[in-house]
């Protein structure tokens, strides 16, 4: 029997791949790339602009607009790069994937950061490190945060940056960032020092998610802001982590709520309990999306509250490019992110996993 798979396409990697060719290296009294292909930016730009027209998805429009962001921020058109940017974070937002996320992000603060814009840009740098992401794009990110700390004399806390980027992500684009960066901290710190202590990740990220707390007297769950104060009241039986800036929350059944304590995922669900591909279960939202379990059957819903996956699967795993599906606890099959089927629920996990890990695009760069 021959088993039909759909492809996955990344409408946009070889213009990333393209990008590599034309950005030139990071000039180390702007810290803006340099342009070594002025025609080859232009034409990645109208490619990506063509294509746009062409791919309407959420995920494809993304990334298409990453891409000329990057290459109108290069060129100095902060405007539209901004507005690239901001877009692509809307579209990879209605999609909820961490691997949509992290680059777009990343890109947008790379926008602000150009600018001065340094809270900005430091707060988006700190969202893209979140989620189940790969080393290598969490690295690229970590490159870029730094050259903010650095041009605001936050020397140790971009040395940090630094460190973790070279451990992360070791292809020559990056570590040209990093050593470029690390003669440029060295000279920064012989003048004036190495700056206030490095911040941790909640102030960097702007303390995007309540803390969970059990009120001692009713034993419900609620929610905690910075100050140590409830932000949500404690009116759940059980309640998860924020993740992805929505909570998985149970009264008498399973929703979500928002970091306002507004219901975003109506409570109509045994468990929203998140089995990933390589293990972990987590109460709650994993890339954006629950497995939601009804009348003994599991489906997968987004943190917006839309169904991606109707209820009709014994087991259901979540992974990067999609989701891991089966009807029997035998047979396996897989779906994309948009719910739609890739792989028949015809064959062994091991065959599944690997089309679904065959399926995944890194997007780390240039971000």
């Amino acid at each position: 029997m021959t088993l039909k798979v759909v492809n996955v396409v990344d409408v946009a990697a070889d213009l990333r791949a393209g990008l590599v060719r034309a950005l030139g290296p990071l000039d180390r009294a702007t810290l803006r790339h340099a342009i070594a292909d002025t025609v080859g930016l232009q034409h990645i730009r109208e490619e990506a602009s063509q294509r746009l027209a062409r791919h309407p998805g959420e995920a494809d429009q993304s990334r298409l607009l990453g891409v000329r962001a990057v290459i109108m921020r290069v060129l100095g058109d902060f405007d539209s790069a901004e507005v690239d940017a901001s877009a692509a974070v809307k579209h990879a937002e209605a999609v909820g994937a961490d691997m949509l996320l992290a680059p777009a992000r990343a890109r947008l603060g790379q926008v602000m950061r150009v600018q001065g814009r340094y809270a900005e840009a430091d707060q988006l740098f700190a969202l893209a490190e979140a989620g189940e992401l790969p080393r290598t794009l969490t690295g690229a990110a970590r490159a870029y945060a730094a050259l903010s700390c650095l041009a605001q004399g936050r020397i140790t806390e971009g040395l940090i940056h630094l460190q973790r980027a070279s451990e992360q992500n070791s292809h020559g684009f990056i570590m040209q960032i990093v050593e470029i960066a690390l003669d440029l901290a060295e000279e920064l710190a012989a003048k004036a020092g190495f700056g206030p202590p490095p911040r941790g990740w909640p102030e960097r990220a702007g303390h995007p998610a309540p803390d969970r707390f059990q009120d001692p007297q009713t034993g419900r769950w609620g929610y905690l802001g910075p100050n140590g104060r409830p932000v949500v009241q404690a009116a759940f039986s059980q309640a998860g982590d924020f993740r992805g800036g929505v909570a998985a929350v149970c009264q008498a059944d399973w929703g979500a709520i928002d970091k306002q304590g507004t219901v975003v995922v109506p409570m109509l669900y045994n468990s929203l309990d998140t089995t990933t591909v390589d293990g972990r279960t987590v109460t709650g939202f994993v890339g954006g999306v629950a497995v939601a379990a009804q009348r003994g059957r599991s489906g997968v819903v987004h943190r917006s509250g839309r169904v991606v996956v109707p209820p009709r699967y014994q087991h259901i795993a979540v992974h990067p490019a999609g989701f891991l599906v089966s009807l029997d606890g035998y047979s396996w099959g897989t779906l994309g992110l948009d719910g739609a089927e890739l792989l028949p629920a015809r064959t062994d996990r091991a065959e599944a996993v690997r089309s679904l890990d065959a399926a995944v695009s890194i997007d780390d760069g240039p971000l």
